[in-house]
């Protein structure tokens, strides 16, 4: 309630393991891609390091002002697959032989060329890496351009990841369209 929602609700938790040496990259993106409200964005991430995050394991790189940008793209269940209901059980109209989820284009003005991989020059693009402490908790709104590195150092870096969105109560609707779709009556847990 302190970032401003009257009615937060979760629907995603991740626990993420960067092993020592291989743990591998998260391309740019915006999280609202995957967590999709409607009639506005409110989706907020709260990243939690569990160790040190530092450029060596791959701490994050945030694109500052990034954060005012339109949601670029939606990650959403592909029509083609499920049918218009976009459900798997009641789709009419389906070909199982599409792609289950798709990216739906949302605003292109050009001037993001790398969504979905890495720029070739992250500090050229405005990115600026942000290392932080084991325990520290950052939050960032949907919008905001994000990424991390490979881990290339000999240590392990986890974090907790929780994704929270405005819910119904202040009539912000989730994405029938979203990817992520819990049970019909089952809903995200409340804060």
């Amino acid at each position: 309630r302190e970032l401003g929602w009257k009615a937060p609700v979760v629907p995603q938790s991740m626990y993420i393991f960067k092993q020592a040496k291989i743990g591998g990259e998260v391309t740019s993106h915006q999280d609202s891609t995957f967590l999709y409200t409607t009639p506005r964005q409110t989706c907020v991430g709260l990243w939690l390091a569990l160790d040190d995050a530092t450029v060596d394991n791959g701490c994050l790189w945030v694109r500052p002002g990034s954060h005012r940008e339109k949601v670029r793209r939606q990650f959403i269940r592909n029509p083609e697959h499920f049918g218009e209901t976009l459900d798997y059980k009641k789709g009419t109209g389906v070909d199982r032989s599409q792609p289950q989820m798709i990216f739906k284009q949302l605003e292109d003005d050009g001037s993001v060329g790398w969504e979905g991989k890495l720029p070739e020059n992250l500090k050229d693009e405005g990115f600026i890496p942000v290392p932080c402490k084991a325990g520290d908790l950052l939050a960032f709104v949907g919008t905001l351009d994000h990424l991390s590195l490979p881990n290339k150092s000999s240590r392990a870096r986890h974090t907790f990841q929780l994704h929270c969105v405005e819910g119904e109560k202040e009539n912000v609707t989730w994405s029938k369209e979203n990817w992520l779709q819990y049970p019909e009556g089952v809903p995200f847990m409340e804060l």
